[in-house]
């Protein structure tokens, strides 16, 4: 075998092996979308709960989304927003307090500082403040309306811990359209697979249910302080204490923020370190997803093979595909589709392969240098510069 030969199949073997994953995660996905939910139609409901929503700053119609969630709040529900002093963010979390005295909605002011992860350092201040022993933590993103906690409840009656995925709305920019794409084509897929293949170990940040004790049986969320993926490492210590992790068959709404194309690039790279130190196994495993570029390269090394260009249209056409039946089985609509699909492909493989060399990113307004462990390090910049 020459070196062009040796080339063609090292290309082809991730080419191949991403037209099958996406078969299978393409048939797993429409199974568990069609799944009747465990705790459908039964009279158990859960007792009071207490919501913790941590937010950040920048994220468009907040009071809206914080309304959404006041109204679908249950008699004896505790709602805790955490947001920093003299923003615009806790004007809007107190706007909402005194709009809504029915409700029981404490806004907790977080000053910086007490944890290198800024949303445990929130989470950190807020929890002293919770009444309940069931907590649901949500993004700030994420519409909450009352049919989806009424289902999310009853499913959460099921087992230990209860995390949902999401989708995305509100996506009128390429950036967000890539961006939306990514989800399509990473999360939801592997989600899918990994529910099939066994017990999960996870927790996603979009809404997840959880019990007090079991948090604190973790540490609290001082465990998870300096923690880039807290949300991944509380799934990975729950399960380990023996506590039943189940991924909803209901999907979170997630209004997508405003992205620049700079904001889009610093996205995914911090999505490719984030996955690289959490599951550093399953990112090494990754190189047989990528077979959109794989192929391409293929095409690129072989032109004149037929039997190259049939693998790199029918890679594509089952990645196309996949998120076409992803989409309608979530309800996530994203137009243009197929170019969306080639371009976010081709971004995936990029910070999947410069994740490797650096773990820098680019979270709350500075550069941020991350342990092997997926720790936060101590050095941080917020002077603007070239992100590599």
């Amino acid at each position: 075998m020459n070196a062009f030969q040796a080339m063609a199949l090292f290309l082809a073997v991730p080419a191949v092996a991403s037209l099958i994953y996406f078969c299978v995660a393409a048939i797993l996905l429409d199974r568990w979308m069609d799944e009747r939910p465990l705790g459908e139609g039964k009279e158990t409901e859960l007792p009071p709960v207490t919501f913790f929503r941590p937010l950040k700053a920048g994220v468009p119609d907040l009071f809206a989304k914080l309304v959404v969630l006041a109204r679908a709040l249950q008699p004896g529900d505790q709602f805790l927003i955490g947001a920093e002093p003299h923003t615009v963010e806790f004007a809007a979390a107190e706007t909402l307090r005194l709009g809504y005295p029915e409700h029981e909605i404490t806004v907790v002011p977080c000053e910086p500082g007490g944890a290198r992860n800024p949303k445990i350092a929130k989470l950190l201040r807020m929890e002293p403040h919770a009444r309940h022993e069931h907590w649901i933590l949500s993004d700030s993103e994420a519409v909450m309306d009352g049919d989806f906690l009424a289902s999310f409840r009853r499913e959460w009656t099921q087992c230990d811990v209860l995390t949902a995925g999401y989708r995305f709305s509100r996506i009128s920019t390429w950036p967000q359209r890539l961006d939306a794409a990514a989800v399509l084509l990473g999360l939801w897929p592997g989600l899918a697979v990994l529910r099939a293949a066994g017990r999960v170990r996870l927790t996603l940040g979009a809404s997840t249910g959880f019990r007090r004790a079991d948090l604190q049986m973790a540490g609290g969320w001082a465990a998870f302080a300096d923690d880039l993926a807290e949300d991944h490492r509380l799934g990975q210590v729950l399960a380990g204490a023996g506590r039943t992790i189940r991924l909803s068959a209901h999907v979170v709404t997630l209004a997508s923020d405003p992205l620049s194309w700079r904001d889009y690039w610093r996205h995914q790279r911090r999505v490719g370190v984030t996955y690289r130190v959490s599951n550093p196994v399953g990112f090494a495993g990754a190189i047989l997803a990528q077979g959109v570029t794989t192929s391409l390269l293929l095409v690129c090394c072989r032109p004149a093979e037929i039997w190259a260009w049939a693998l790199a249209l029918g890679v594509f056409a089952v990645r196309c595909l996949t998120a076409h039946r992803a989409a309608r089985a979530l309800d996530f609509s994203i137009s243009s589709l197929v170019p969306a699909v080639f371009l976010a492909s081709l971004v995936e493989t990029v910070c999947w392969t410069l994740s490797w060399a650096t773990r820098r990113i680019w979270w709350s307004g500075k550069f941020r240098r991350i342990s092997r462990s997926g720790c936060f390090l101590g050095d941080q910049e917020s002077e603007p510069r070239l992100d590599t």
